[in-house]
Formats: structure tokens, sequence, C-alpha cells
């Protein structure tokens, strides 16, 4: 599908365009006033101190309309609104990199950009689809992740931050976004991130970058409501597959392993998400002034289109190096290259909690249908010994090789490509209470019933109990997942220059039970997880697909305490997990995260706050980079670990103008110099980075 493939020059001309065309809105007048239906969980009005904006009565005084922004993510294709929160906090703005807001414990590769895989294993969640976009999921804006819009004023964001040389070891980030209502149903908002990192050393051209580009919006009225979004993601990463063994971190002149490889990975998707709904008005009691109407929905009619674009490319122009052991496509040079694009449609109905009666849990049910297209990298030949390997079901014909749902075309110097189409359909339904005061609870479940995921089954489900303790809120929360999962088509089948596999996996099976505790009072969650698979997947030492014999169980337990007064936060994260088989898994017994920060008003106006962040695993010998197909593989020949990554910030507010200078990796010279990322790559010696950040609310 041409769709995947737009060239660089055509997404940063779309990109220039939009720009203009979001910020020429800001010409337009703003709505005094946002009203909306309580459904999804917003009130008709909002005060802008519930938005999660840092108050600041100055500047809304000098406004003759204040600024109110709501904002809201969909889940549950486009069922469900989610409240979410803007980030303005001066607190922790320096910990901007994207892989540590998932987790933050990580195994990457040295820089920002590069890959990257959480050591902690239930955050081991992605939101691509593409089983190569896995290592680099935290660097994509994907429709999940979109946060939707409705505001009183525009509102801009511009994001800087650079490192301590502009030329030479450098890393700079810059991020944009506005959102402004066209109308008082009507938003429209664009994001532009763009990122790139090079290598610390001075031998390294280890050289990593990253773009996300995107035009999204909602429109919401008492009956129709709309979400649609359009999405371009891109990450590049110059690959050196790490630093040769043996030597010392603290030479400036390190040793590479490869000094010609290239990867690439682009995305692009289109998302649309309507909904109608049937109802009925009623009279709005809590206005004591004027008599008025709200609507109440009973039931929606929704339905969901997605077109998803996915591309993997590597190249490297001489492959006779050693590093790579096979060559199965081209002896002198790869050049390969994997897409995959899907296409969705999800039909829903919904039945609506209502609040004006008692007892009453929403319900709804959903059909879906996927379109899926696989493409392998071309061969300049096919030899003899992969046509054997073939099944013996094939036919060639007028110089095409035909096998039922693959082709090659056999003829001297074309190239031969290996495409795949396959389809899923399958239904679902959940019923669910998100609006009662005594608990909220939800129950879904899913099943394919044609297709390649045929047989496929999840359910899942969640109990959450507010308890009232004294003065303290309380919560409870316990959630559970019981599937049955095929295996993605990509651990099944593929082929590179490099890497071939065609395997016969059997179904997934998988329970995991999640419980926590939350205070907001004491400001601390206590949980515990529990993993039970069979049949799991995993890449072996050679950095293949391979599949658990028996059952594999994982524990885990984490606490997150926050101690806070006046001048003094400290913030603590603490993990400790646990797996049954390490034939098949690695992971560290223990991780955590200390900030020890002090805080305090200059003048009255300046915000200001110092602090130290330490992070910390345990020595294990963690899953080693394979660069050519972007995935992280088991390895018994390093142990990293048992170092303290110490990072001193200072971070300044003032008004809508937040700051940063971080120092980080300030031991590095002064301990044992192991300051591993992952295997092969180390971290940064001693650096630094500042940032600065602007808000706009009119």
């Amino acid at each position: 599908m041409s769709f995947n493939y737009l060239c660089a020059n055509m997404i940063q001309r779309l990109s220039y365009t939009i720009i203009l065309l979001i910020f020429a809105c800001g010409f337009l007048s703003a709505q005094e006033r946002l009203k909306r239906s309580n459904d999804r969980g917003f009130s008709e009005t909002t005060r802008p101190e519930s938005t999660g904006i840092a108050n600041e009565d100055s500047i809304q005084q000098k406004q003759s309309v204040p600024s109110i922004i709501k904002n809201w993510q969909l889940s549950d294709y486009g069922a469900t609104f989610e409240k979410s929160e803007l980030d303005t906090a001066m607190t922790f703005f320096q910990d901007y990199q994207p892989y540590n807001k998932i987790s933050f414990s990580n195994t990457f590769t040295g820089i920002l950009g590069g890959a990257y895989i959480s050591n902690d294993f239930f955050k081991r969640k992605y939101n691509s689809d593409f089983y190569f976009f896995r290592t680099f999921d935290a660097y994509a804006i994907l429709p999940s992740q979109i946060q939707y819009f409705n505001t009183t004023t525009p509102y801009s964001l511009l994001d800087y931050s650079q490192s301590e040389n502009k030329n030479l070891r450098t890393e700079t980030r810059f991020n944009v976004f506005h959102s402004q209502n066209v109308n008082e149903k009507l938003n429209l908002a664009f994001f532009y991130n763009q990122a790139r990192s090079k290598g610390f050393y001075d031998s390294d051209d280890d050289d990593s970058k990253y773009h996300n580009v995107g035009l999204f919006g909602s429109y919401q009225a008492d009956k129709v409501v709309v979400h649609g979004n359009v999405i371009f993601n891109r990450v590049q990463t110059e690959e050196d597959g790490g630093v040769e063994p043996g030597q010392n971190l603290m030479d400036e002149q390190l040793n590479l392993r490869m000094d010609d490889a290239y990867g690439e990975l682009t995305n692009n998707t289109v998302r649309l998400s309507g909904e109608y709904r049937i109802g009925k008005y009623v009279e709005d009691k809590e206005d004591e002034e004027y008599i008025t109407e709200k609507f109440i929905p009973r039931t929606s009619f929704i339905y969901e289109f997605e077109l998803s674009g996915n591309k993997r490319g590597f190249k490297k122009t001489d492959v006779t190096d050693g590093f790579f052991e096979n060559k199965y496509l081209n002896a002198a040079e790869t050049d390969d290259e994997t897409k995959y694009s899907r296409l969705s449609n999800v039909f829903q109905i919904k039945f609506h909690e209502a609040p004006d009666r008692k007892y009453t849990f929403g319900k709804r049910a959903f059909i879906g249908f996927d379109q899926l297209w696989y493409r392998f990298p071309e061969m300049d030949n096919v030899s003899e010994e992969f046509i054997l390997e073939l099944p013996e079901r094939y036919n060639l014909q007028d110089g095409r090789f035909i096998l039922p749902g693959y082709t090659w075309d056999i003829a001297p110097s074309v190239k031969y490509s290996y495409d795949r189409k396959q389809s899923n359909s399958y239904l679902g339904g959940a019923i669910h209470r998100m609006e009662g005061k005594f608990w909220q609870w939800n129950a879904s479940g899913k099943m394919y019933f044609a297709g390649y995921r045929s047989g496929q089954t999840e359910l899942e489900g969640y109990i959450n109990k507010p308890l009232k303790i004294g003065n303290d809120t309380t919560s409870l929360r316990v959630e559970g997942s019981l599937k049955t999962l095929v295996p993605d088509y990509f651990e099944q089948n593929y082929f590179s220059n490099h890497f071939r596999w065609r395997n016969h996996f059997n179904n997934i099976n998988e329970m995991i039970i999640r419980g926590k505790i939350n205070s907001k009072k004491y400001k601390a969650s206590l949980g515990a997880n529990y993993a039970l698979i069979g049949n799991y997947i995993y890449n072996d030492e050679n950095a293949l697909p391979s599949q658990a014999n028996g059952e594999l169980l994982i524990l885990s337990a984490w606490l997150d305490k926050d101690f806070e007064s006046t001048h003094w936060l400290v913030r603590s994260r603490v993990l400790w997990q646990s797996a049954s088989e390490t034939n098949y898994i690695h992971l560290p017994d223990f991780a955590a995260f200390l900030s020890l920060n002090y805080r305090t008003v200059i003048s009255k106006v300046m915000h200001f706050q110092m602090g130290v962040d330490t992070r910390y695993t345990t020595e294990f010998y963690a899953d080693a980079f394979e660069p050519s197909t972007a995935r992280f593989y088991l390895q018994n020949e390093q142990k990293i670990g048992n170092y303290p990554f110490v990072d001193f910030h200072v971070n300044l507010k003032l008004k809508r103008t937040r700051a940063f200078f971080n120092l980080m990796n300030v031991t590095s010279d002064l301990l044992d110099g192991n300051f591993w990322a992952a295997p092969s790559y180390p971290l940064y010696k001693r650096t630094y980075r500042i940032g600065v950040a602007w808000s706009f609310y009119n």
C-alpha cells in the first residue's frame, strides 16, 4: 500500500502546511464557556484549577476569557473516555526520556532514540502492533496515546532541550503542540516532535533521530461525537553493534563493532471514530439560576476505522566484516525492507449507565474485521536450499513460483519479493459500572472466529473499591486477564539477509493478576503482580524466536512512596521480581529509583527546585540487542547492573516558563566505570542537558 511509505520530503511539506493552518486558527474567537454532557465523566463546566494546570492568578485576571482546558483519551474502540491531565509541573521536568515515562528501570542502547526494553516484566506493553517496532515504541505517538482537548482559549506548548555541545556529543529535542477550539463543539490540535542524539564517545558513529507529526481533532455534540487523527512517526538509527569487548569505558576512544549499518522504522496511521447517541433531555437541577436541559444518552452506535502502515528497513554496505554470520540473500551488502499494513473496521453498540437511575450498569457489544498485509525483504536470488525448505505444495509456471498466498517472480536480474495477505474477524462485549461511588468494575471478552488468529480468546476485568479510612481516601484495585493468544505472524514467519525462521508455535496461554492499594493521604501505592504463561515465546541466544517448554511463572511486588513537605520532596520507587525459569527470561531481582529534592520560592515569583535522582538495578544478564531485526535476545556472557546512575538537576519555573539543568551520570569517573546501559552498549560519561518549555493559554 503506497500509504505506508510517504517520502520524508512529503511529510515535511505536509507538517509545515499543517502548522500554518493551525496557527491561522488563532485569529478565531474562543468560546467563553464550554458545556458537556456528563456521560463521559466530565462536568458541564470546568474550573481552571481542575484541569491540572498550575494556578496562575495574575494571568487569569488579565484575561477576559478564563483558560479552561479539558482533555481525555479514547479506549475500547472509541466507546470510553478516560480523563487525563496536562503535565505542567516543575517537578521531574528534567526527566524527559520517553522510556523513563514507561518504566523507571530499562535496558537501552545508551542514547536517546535508541532501542530499549523495560526491566519490569509487567511494563512490557506496546502501543504498536508491528512486531519490529516494539523496541522503539516509546518514541512513537500512536492513536491510543492521543489526548483530545476542548479549550476556551488556544493552548500552545514549546519544549526544547540541548546537550553540552551543539556539534559533538550532541542531543537536541524540539516539541511543538497547539490546540484550539474552532467553536464550542469542534477542537483541532497539532503536534510536532523531533529529537536527535549522537553517541558520546569521539569514535562513536551511533546517531539516532526520531520525529512525530500529527493532526487530530474532536467534535462533541449531544447526539454526535467524532474523533479523528492523522499521525506520522519515523525513527532512524545508525547501528554500531556496541563496543568491542575488553575496553575501558573511561577511554575517550572506543572501538566499535560496526560503522556502516543503518536502521529505519516508519509508521503512518489514520484513525476515525464516530458515535451516534440516542437518549433524552432532562431538566438540569444543578443550575439554580437558569432552567436548562441536559442530554442523557441511553444507547450509542459507534464505528471506528483505522488504516496503519509500518516499515522496518536495515542497510549495511559491507557484510564481509564478520559481524553477521549468515548472508542468505546477498553476500556483499544488506538492504532489507519489511512492511506491515492493517485496515481495521469495528462496529459497536453501547448501552450507557443511567445517572438518573439508582441501579444500572453499562453494556456494549462489538464486531471487528482486520485486513493485514505483510511484505518481506526483496531477494536478488532464490537459493535452492531455501526453496527446499518450503512446503512441498508449490507450482512453477511462466517464471513464477507460486504457493497459496505466496508469490515469487523467478527470472534473471529480477528482485523477488514475498507477500502475504491475512485477515481477522472477531467479536466481543463488556459490562461495566464506572459511575458508582461504592465501587467500579468492568468485565470484557473478545474472541476471534475467523482468520489468522482464529481461536484466540481474551478475557479481562477489574474491580476498584474506594475505601474510607479516617480522613484518607484509599482505593483497592484488582485486575486480571485470561488469554489464549495466537503467536504474532512475524514470530512464525520471517526471512532477511541475516535471519530466517519458519516456526509452528503453539498458542500462548496467559493468566495475569494484578493488585494495588493506593492512599492519597500518604501518597503511597503498594502492589503485586502474578503471571503464569504457558508456551511463552522468547528470543534465544541465537536471536531466534523460540518457545518455552512448560509454564513460566513470574512474580513481582512494588512500592511507590512520596514524602513531601513545604521544602522537601522525596520520591521512591522499589521493584522486586522473580521468574521461575531463567532459561527463558532474565530479569533483575531488584530495581529502585530515589529522588531527593529541595524546593523553595525566590522573590515570591520564581519556583526553584534542586535535587538528585538515583537509579539502581542488581546485577543480571540483561538481554543483548540485535540491530538488523531491532530485537533484544537472551545472552549469558555479560552481566550489567550493580551501578548507581546518579543525576543532579536544577528546575526553575516562572509563570508559564519552565527550565532545567541536568548533570547526568555524575559518578562515572568516581566508581569502577561499569556504567553499561545494555550489554556492549555503555551509557555516556558525565555530561549535562539544559531545557526550557513555554506554555501559552491565549
